[in-house]
């Protein structure tokens, strides 16, 4: 049985590496004709860079984002509102990560292309 996967945003690139990784075959289907990293800034939490740990993206995820230690807000006049720790600061077995969304899917989209044509 092979797995169909509709779209290879995040979510659909991560189910495929992840069932590659347990032996289940997979095919990402995606309407575009070729991705291109395309979006804004976000914040992978601890429990999903776990996720991306254990397909073994640590070092890639290191190369590509920057590991957040810190949530912060500032008045216009630079004065702290509010602050608290972030990832392994916090307290979590595993870092959060800052990443351009673009970047992360590329990330995925390389590593599947790799692992995937094997």
């Amino acid at each position: 049985m092979t797995v169909l996967i509709a779209g290879g945003g995040i979510g659909g690139l991560t189910l495929a590496l992840s069932l590659h990784q347990i032996g289940v075959p997979a095919k990402v289907f995606e309407s575009v004709a070729e991705l291109k990293p395309l979006g804004v800034g976000i914040n992978v939490l601890p429990h999903a860079v776990r996720e991306l740990i254990e397909l073994g993206l640590m070092d890639r995820l290191d190369a590509s984002g920057v590991r957040t230690r810190e949530l912060a807000y500032f008045s216009k006049h630079g004065k702290p509102i509010w602050s608290e720790p972030r990832g392994l600061e916090a307290g979590y077995k595993w870092p959060q990560f800052s990443i351009h969304r673009g970047t992360l899917q590329q990330l995925l989209l390389d590593t599947a292309i790799e692992r995937l044509r094997r």
